[in-house]
């Protein structure tokens, strides 16, 4: 589909990859688990509206030519670094796309790369024309343009320490680089062979000290080449480009997700297709596996890579049409992957084994409240989960085995997350059988250095600290041989059970072979399995080599969720390197901090939890005491130490997923790390129903999706109680205020999304009462509307009479749903009697069956029966944090929510202020009271606005009552929602002219916010009409209902008649009420009064 384009091979293939790493159009999605294709692209149309799609407005935008690829690579990391858009256009004229893009986004800077000859001065000096500012970055060569752009990176802020080089001059390389550089957020250079056209890219190197990865082989940098620009690393292509690409994917596995996948034909010398696919993995720091033709041993062995890295839940996009990527390498994509996302299978009589086809996060695998056995949550006193090395496998253990033969539901829930903390599965359910026939038996025996020996077993086994002296080593036992039991672990435990232990020894155990014994097990006592059978007496040989050189640091790295990982060459001993003592950042000493190995790193990987203040921008030194030991004993030099770097990023947290897991989980991830303690902070987010009112209380806590109570993640989880269960039809949640992790911490941008909620909870009755003005009649309470037609069905109501007989409703019984269906009236004849008594007349207890709610969920265990109640102080109450006042022209409103609906209405049962209202409307569970303007010269409506955001709502005296009777419950809350904006009173502005204190004084009717003083100097215009001069305010203060504006001394006299009018444009108001319990402050709106001139004359 690209051959129109010819075979402009280096001056096209960069030029698709910045339209599609920075600017990925919305409409680009994948299904999970099946490849989808991503079709045909305009390449300047594409890029406007890539821009205007995924910006509303951009301070920058980085513009490029559409001709030169060379240009075009060197703008990706810019780009990225400036949170901008890239645009093309050709040479010599602004493409008419570009042009709309730039009005759409209005950016104040425009970035351009490359020449006059690659970006006419015509087009720059149009941009000029119309206001833009100009960052003109170029040079005489594609190399020394390059190099412009790396230096601007560096005022930027970006760190030239490490970076990465690739061929100038080919592609088949840049390909597979492409995406790794920009998930790595590197600086990539261009670079080749020659001197002369290389100077500027060396002296680059030289000035920054960098350290240079070179991609590609000698044929992109020679061995002179190599050791004159001074690179660290090299990493080689392959025998063709499509072992290069695999080499590339496994040499940088680490950084990249899995779940996205991108696919591409890269068996011509036509490249298109394969650029856009490395543009939009680079974008999603995901992985681009490139094919060849349907026959091709290259493809076999892509397909190979696919079907170990993705799984049903990846988004597969392959990027070409059926003529490029056959309908038959897709067939054989899809295959490739596993249908089964989670196997569940039973390991002896306690132990559960759960492999999913994909990496899982270790905190949410490891949280035992992740998993059910017959629909109960699993508890640490009863059950362990354990990640094993693979990072896909989960072993619960548990504490009470199950007999042989018995059949469990066993339930894995969506909160367990993948590795990238992304959402893997639905709640999976399966029926698994415990058997188990054979004896326990040694799995593996691993050592690590000569102090450590971990023994894993098949099964679980019955062990313990004390059946450790059975074990022994050359005939000893291993509690002689400095056996540390502190140290020693067990893993997999779960009560006496345990199905790994790690053996720590204060000393080193002897060169050379050595052979381990562990005795016989005893039924019911020790070493034998939750079956009964015991372990056979066995014997393993294991080999301590000899190492007598010292450990050393190979590398440190830190990540934003606050944790450095030190690697050193080689397994280090437990005791000593993790140690939180023998560390320092900085020259500091580290306060004690979580540290331990990670997981699967043969103890060669310590991560290190710190606080940021110990950290800088740029060069860190995290440096170890020499009482360090790595696993043969053997000391680290003293001061040994390594630097890593702190960038500085400015990209502001944004949220990138949203999903409603059930109706009483919301999920949601950011695009990096955030500060837990903005993250879980409920006055951060605002839930409003679809009738627009706030219900933000209904939230009953935010936490990490990880399970770690404090941990600053990037995925964090939305919880409701059941009665609160996102069950409506639409929501819209506001998130803001939220910052990330970073040394110099971003804040996000509001972030505002309307959702349909899930009902999946089925409803409950909630009370049965007998009203209280009819004896023959009662009302059954429902905790949410219910099907109306369910509710009139009589067949689902029946009663228990006084002979002990349940009886169906008696057939001239009366129906009556309520009028929002959150309660129904049933009305017995009076030949029936509703209390005690040994007749078939007389009603003891009443049942409900079978009705549904809105959603058609039958009632909470089918079935309910209860006395009828007489109790009516049970009524509705307030509910917290629902108290909202607002305008409705002059009349102040009071809303509030209740429990549940008032049937009638007392305004003597509520104060505000103080103050009584004037009316009130019941509308369901929501009460609004209104105060009226004019009555009694509005002093009720000044008192409420006067008290401000510390209003106090009360309830007292109740006298109001529901359908059944039962009264309304005293409850007091402070206003939550301040929905005022301030209003002037002009009646108490006035002049100052005394020395020293020329002011004006504007008086309003509620407490200013003094935070933000200082943007309030332009929300009034003054001019001294006696004089005729206009008058700048030098200085704001805000003192309670007062804001006063003071002027240059003595351009204020005594008597002198100050003209005050309100700002014209609503732009320049910034005056606001107190922040009220929400978190939100009301700007002031000037009224027709406060817009024409009032006039106030000086003392």
């Amino acid at each position: 589909m690209w051959k129109t384009y010819g075979r402009f091979i280096i001056n096209s293939i960069f030029v698709f990859l910045i339209c599609f790493l920075i600017l990925i159009p919305k409409s680009v999605q994948a299904a999970s688990g099946q490849v989808s294709r991503i079709g045909e692209f305009n390449r300047y149309a594409t890029a406007a509206k890539s821009a205007t799609t995924n910006w509303t407005s951009s301070k920058n935008v980085v513009l490029v030519c559409g001709e030169i690829y060379a240009d075009a690579v060197s703008g990706v990391t810019l780009a990225k670094k400036l949170d901008a858009p890239i645009l093309l256009t050709t040479s010599n004229l602004l493409n008419s796309y570009t042009k709309s893009a730039l009005d759409t986004l209005k950016p104040q800077n425009i970035y351009i790369i490359g020449g006059v000859s690659c970006v006419s001065q015509n087009i720059r000096d149009e941009l000029k024309s119309y206001g833009y500012n100009l960052i003109e970055l170029g040079g005489k060569s594609r190399y020394e343009t390059n190099v412009s752009v790396a230096n601007e990176l560096v005022k930027l802020g970006v760190n030239a320490l490490d970076v990465m080089l690739v061929s100038g001059k080919g592609f088949s390389d840049a390909l597979s680089a492409a995406p790794i550089a920009a998930a790595k957020g590197q600086i990539l250079l261009l670079g080749n062979n020659d001197d002369d056209s290389m100077e500027p890219v060396l002296t680059f190197i030289r000035n920054n000290n960098s350290n240079v990865t070179v991609i590609g082989t000698q044929n992109v940098l020679n061995d002179n080449m190599y050791n004159k620009i001074g690179a660290v690393k090299r990493v080689n292509g392959g025998a063709n480009r499509f072992e290069t690409n695999l080499n590339m994917l496994n040499e940088y596995q680490d950084i990249l997700k899995n779940d996205k996948l991108f696919i591409a034909n890269a068996g011509g010398e036509d490249f298109p297709d394969p650029l856009i696919a490395s543009s939009l993995a680079g974008k999603w720091s995901s992985p681009l596996v490139l094919v060849d033709g349907d026959n091709s041993q290259s493809t076999e062995e892509a397909l190979n890579y696919i079907k170990n890295k993705a799984t049903n839940l990846t988004d597969l996009n392959a990027i070409g049409g059926k003529n490029v990527i056959s309908d038959n390498i897709i067939s054989k994509i899809n295959n490739a992957i596993s249908n089964d996302i989670v196997s569940i299978t039973t390991n002896g009589l306690n132990q559960i084994k759960i492999t999913f086809n994909t990496e899982i996060n270790k905190e949410t695998a490891e949280f035992v409240g992740n998993y059910q056995i017959d629909g109960i949550d699993l508890t640490t006193n009863i059950s362990s989960a354990s990640l094993q090395d693979d990072n896909r496998t989960v072993l619960v253990t548990l504490a009470n085995p199950y007999s042989q033969y018995k059949n469990i539901i066993f339930t894995v829930k969506s909160t367990v997350l993948d590795k990238d903390l992304n959402v893997m599965i639905p709640k999976i359910e399966k029926e698994i059988t415990f058997l188990d026939i054979t004896a326990p038996k040694i799995q593996a025996l691993t050592l690590y250095g000569s102090n450590k020996l971990v023994l894993k077993f098949l099964e679980p086994i019955r062990i313990s600290t004390n059946n450790l002296s059975s074990m022994k080593i050359n005939g000893q036992s291993i509690v002689g041989l400095g056996l540390n039991t502190s140290l020693s672990t067990f893993y997999e435990k779960s009560g006496v059970w345990s199905m790994e232990v790690v053996l720590y020894f204060d000393t080193p155990l002897k060169e050379g072979v050595n052979t381990f014994k562990i005795s016989r097990g005893i039924s019911g006592e020790q070493f034998d399995d939750a079956a009964g059978f015991p372990i056979e007496e066995t014997s393993i040989n294991f080999n301590i080599n000899s190492l007598k050189d010292n450990p050393q640091i190979a590398k440190a790295n830190y990540t934003t969720d606050g944790i450095i990982y030190v690697t050193y060459n080689r397994s280090m001993d437990t005791k000593t390197t993790l140690n939180i003592n023998n560390y320092k950042i900085n020259g500091n000493t580290i306060t004690p901090s979580s540290i331990d190995f990670c997981q699967g790193s043969n103890d060669k990987v310590v991560k290190i939890k710190i606080i940021n203040s110990l950290l800088n921008i740029g060069s860190n030194i995290i440096s170890v005491s020499n009482n360090i030991k790595d696993a043969y004993g053997n000391n680290i030099y003293d001061n040994s130490s390594t630097s890593f770097e702190v960038e500085d990023n400015t990209v502001k947290p944004q949220i990138t997923r949203f999903k409603i897991l059930d109706s009483q989980t919301i999920n949601i991830k950011f695009n990096q790390y955030v500060m837990n303690i903005y993250a879980t902070n409920k006055s951060n987010y605002k839930l409003l129903d679809s009738d627009g009112t706030d219900i933000t209380y209904k939230i009953d806590e935010i936490m990490p999706a990880t399970g770690v109570n404090n941990d600053n993640t990037n995925t964090y989880n939305i919880k409701f109680i059941r009665d609160n269960a996102l069950a409506d039809v639409t929501y819209t949640l506001v998130i803001k205020n939220i910052i990330d992790t970073n040394l110099k911490p971003n804040v996000m941008d509001d972030y505002t999304i309307t959702f349909n909620g899930i009902d999946n909870i089925d409803p409950k009755v909630t009370a049965i009462v007998e009203k209280l003005d009819n004896p023959q009649e009662i009302v059954i309470f429902f905790n949410e509307p219910m099907d109306i037609d369910s509710l009139k069905n009589s067949s689902n109501y029946y009663f228990l009479d006084g002979t002990g007989d349940t009886e169906t409703l008696p057939y001239n019984a009366v129906i009556t749903p309520g009028e929002d269906n959150t309660y129904v009236l049933i009305k017995f004849p009076s030949n029936y009697i509703l209390s005690y008594g040994t007749s078939e007349n007389n009603v003891l207890k009443v049942g409900v069956e079978y009705v549904k709610d809105k959603s058609l969920n039958t009632l909470s265990g089918i079935a309910y029966v209860d006395n009828i109640s007489r109790d009516y102080s049970t009524g509705p109450s307030l509910v917290s944090n629902t108290v909202k006042f607002f305008y409705n022209g002059d009349d102040l409103k009071v809303q509030f929510i209740l429990t549940s609906n008032l049937d009638n209405l007392n305004l003597n049962d509520f104060k505000v202020a103080g103050m009584t209202p004037d009316g009130g409307t019941v509308y369901g569970s929501k009460v609004i009271l209104t105060f009226s303007s004019g009555i009694q010269d509005n002093v009720k409506i000044n008192t409420v606005k006067s008290a401000g955001v510390n209003a106090l709502f009360t309830i007292e005296n109740s006298i109001s009552k529901d359908i059944a009777g039962r009264t309304l419950k005293e409850g007091l809350d402070k206003v939550y929602s301040m929905m005022l904006p301030p209003r002037t009173n002009s009646s108490l502005w006035f002049a100052s002219s005394t020395t020293g204190n020329s002011s004006v004084t504007i008086a309003f009717d509620e407490d200013i916010d003094d935070s933000i003083y200082g943007l309030y100097c332009d929300d009034f215009i003054f001019t001294n009409e006696s004089t005729g001069g206009k008058l700048n305010p030098t200085s704001v203060s805000v003192s309670g209902k007062n804001v006063t504006y003071k002027f240059e001394d003595g351009s204020i006299k005594p008597g002198d008649k100050i003209d005050i009018h309100a700002a014209l444009s609503s732009a320049d108001i910034n005056i606001r009420s107190k922040k009220d319990a929400s978190g939100e402050n009301s700007v002031y709106i000037p009224s027709k009064y406060d817009l024409r001139i009032n006039t106030v004359i000086s003392n």
